[in-house]
């Protein structure tokens, strides 16, 4: 194979792959990228099995061809080379020599004969979501999901396809977030599926601000078309907890706050949290929160009021700092709606105003006061 292609080109095609190589694997083969020239395109291709990404571009191919490269050592020379020509050129042994004007590099590559094959997606189930919608949803859920492989339910974003809306849902059991896109477009189909977090991180990093992508869903895998990359995923093949049952519907104590003001005393209070637990104190009366926490076992303590608005009496409730202020980033307006029925009950999280088509609640769960 023989083929000449500029240096940004090969880079930007080869970066939007190499995050899919896993960082340990008992698959040797799966720490290199299957490098494809034919028909002017250059196609690279990396996996680990259960993520598989495509990009390409545009190259003069001399000579077709396809070989397995060793993927962080051809990112790594690639990267230092400044833009210029560069050609790529491999024998029947698989010895590859990439040369320019600089100077020439040799490594030796491998049959495609045992790289694993990019999984058919055939199917009739298919959405198009704007980009910014897509991103959007991944950006509100992704957070939340747990990174307990024991969990593996819980380590993928539920997707679920109405006729008229979308929902994704995430949890880890500490928190969790609901986003609901309506008038979505009609589609023909119903669909529940749980997609990793890993496949959504790669998704969200490739979508371009503008325009719409297309999702395929089949029996066992996800495709995402991206421009100039597709992304394959497997599904989690797990049931998801009934998330419905988790939402209280009837609560009527309501909390009004201003996002930042919050934000910005959980995060100073919090420092003097034990670091064990990162348990935050509010105590929310009538038109103000306190916001208390203590080490006992190095006496720091921390205290701060800050005003608010709350339709109840006084009322004392502890939550973990970290899973708080992850929740109360990710809601986009000045104010937050915070309503809450006891201590022993979940939080929920609404933003003073729903986005047009858009609904989203999160929801936090609270820690046990310590005394």
């Amino acid at each position: 194979m023989k083929f000449t292609i500029s240096r940004n080109s090969f880079h930007s095609t080869l970066q939007k792959v190499i995050h899919v190589i896993p960082a340990k694997s008992t698959v040797d083969i799966l720490y290199n990228v299957l490098i494809i020239a034919e028909g002017g395109q250059l196609k690279i291709i990396a996996t680990d099995l259960e993520i598989t990404q495509v990009a390409w571009s545009e190259c003069n191919v001399e000579q077709d061809g396809s070989i397995v490269v060793p993927g962080k050592l051809l990112m790594d020379i690639i990267r230092e080379m400044p833009d210029l020509e560069i050609t790529f050129s491999a024998d029947n042994n698989f010895k590859i020599l990439i040369e320019s004007n600089f100077g020439e590099y040799k490594l030796s590559g491998q049959s495609k004969t045992e790289y694993p094959s990019v999984p058919l997606v055939e199917s009739d189930e298919k959405i198009e979501l704007d980009n910014s919608v897509l991103k959007r949803m991944i950006e509100k859920t992704i957070f939340a999901c747990s990174t307990d492989n024991l969990r593996p339910a819980l380590t993928g974003v539920f997707f679920q396809i109405f006729e008229e809306e979308i929902r994704m849902v995430a949890t880890d059991g500490h928190r969790l977030v609901k986003i609901v896109h309506k008038n979505s477009g009609n589609q023909e189909f119903t669909k529940e599926l749980i997609v990793p977090t890993k496949a959504l991180n790669f998704v969200a990093r490739n979508l371009p601000e503008k325009g719409k992508q297309q999702i395929t869903f089949s029996e066992s895998h996800v495709l995402f078309e991206l421009p100039n990359t597709n992304i394959y995923t497997r599904i989690i093949k797990e049931p998801f907890p009934d998330y419905e049952r988790v939402i209280p519907q009837n609560y009527t104590k309501e909390m009004l706050i201003a996002k930042d003001d919050f934000v910005s005393s959980v995060k100073r209070v919090s420092l003097f949290s034990n670091p064990m637990t990162y348990q935050v104190r509010l105590m929310v009366e009538t038109d103000k929160l306190t916001v208390h926490a203590q080490d006992i076992d190095f006496g720091g303590e921390a205290k701060e009021t800050i005003p608010c608005s709350f339709n109840s009496e006084a009322l004392e409730i502890a939550y973990n700092a970290n899973y708080l202020l992850d929740i109360l980033r990710h809601i986009d307006t000045e104010k937050i709606k915070f309503l809450v029925e006891d201590s022993d009950g979940p939080g929920l999280v609404y933003p003073e105003e729903q986005g047009e088509n858009e609904e989203i609640v999160m929801l936090i769960m609270p820690v046990r006061i310590r005394s």
